[in-house]
């Protein structure tokens, strides 16, 4: 289920990759927000009814969520208008890494020191990868490294907001906020879609939905420090994805810097999990 869940992932931004090259990143994030919500207030009512989804310890934190969500997506799609999809991914994969290190500054984890090695070696692969000094450093990768600098901090929250709210609330409010958001603005900003992009937007909405329920199931069958190292599977798909499409292939450096990325990612994880267990067996002692 992992696997498919980057696999229809990586098929989506290329349809989004396709769409932000003529029409505004608003209306394409509206109409997908709109298709999310449908399918998240859909699937928390039934598993939880409308009542419990709806009561929040942190509603304050919830929609900061959401705001926080709604802004990495967007700045992807900014991002796809000048980057190829396996060059904004493996810049993207250093989330883990900035999560890792907030998760040390701003909850007060204990982070070892094999854990902040990996995390040096892993922004030095993004140095690798932008290489600034020697050219001008693209907009797109800026936008790509904001977006995940945002997604690092709406994991943080996410943690903060788990410890007195339920999955099915959390997945709620990240659903309808961004799209009442997105539904507030549409009168300044919406286009309308020439027949054939709006198949390929309705596709859009269709792997969104198939993604999350993916995503879904495989955390309800694995715990999510065992799926974590599957999720970089992602960037093979969309290597292999921007060549068939847009026949786009990283360079040198970029393989090079993402293989430090993704490595470093990978080393995290790990020591997360053996964490994990390090803390399950004092409990159990």
């Amino acid at each position: 289920m992992i696997m498919a869940t980057t696999l229809i992932f990586a098929v989506q931004d290329a349809i989004t990759k396709h769409l932000v090259a003529n029409y505004p990143v608003a209306s394409i994030v509206l109409v997908r927000y709109c298709a999310f919500a449908a399918f998240g207030i859909s699937f928390a009512v039934r598993r939880a009814g409308i009542g419990p989804v709806m009561r929040s310890s942190r509603p304050l934190l919830q929609v900061a969520r959401g705001i926080v969500l709604l802004l990495e997506i967007a700045l992807m799609a900014m991002a796809y208008r000048t980057l190829g999809l396996a060059e904004s991914m493996t810049l993207f994969q250093c989330y883990p890494l900035i999560a890792t290190a907030l998760a040390g500054i701003l909850l007060r984890e204990t982070i070892g020191w094999r854990r902040w090695t990996s995390l040096v070696v892993g922004f030095l692969g993004i140095v690798i990868i932008l290489r600034p000094g020697l050219d001008v450093v693209e907009i797109g990768a800026i936008y790509t490294l904001v977006a995940a600098l945002l997604y690092a901090i709406y994991q943080i929250l996410t943690r903060l907001c788990g410890n007195q709210d339920s999955p099915s609330t959390s997945f709620f409010y990240v659903c309808v906020v961004g799209a009442v958001i997105m539904t507030a603005t549409a009168p300044w900003t919406w286009t309308n879609f020439e027949s054939e992009d709006a198949l390929w937007l309705a596709l859009l909405c269709v792997m969104s939905m198939a993604g999350h329920y993916c995503l879904i199931t495989a955390l309800s069958i694995a715990p999510a420090a065992f799926l974590q190292p599957f999720n970089y599977f992602q960037l093979v798909w969309a290597v292999v994805v921007g060549w068939v499409v847009f026949r786009d292939m990283p360079d040198g450096r970029s393989f090079i810097g993402g293989i430090l990325v993704v490595g470093s990612g990978l080393f995290v994880a790990y020591r997360e999990r053996v964490r994990q267990q390090s803390n399950s067996s004092c409990n159990t002692i």
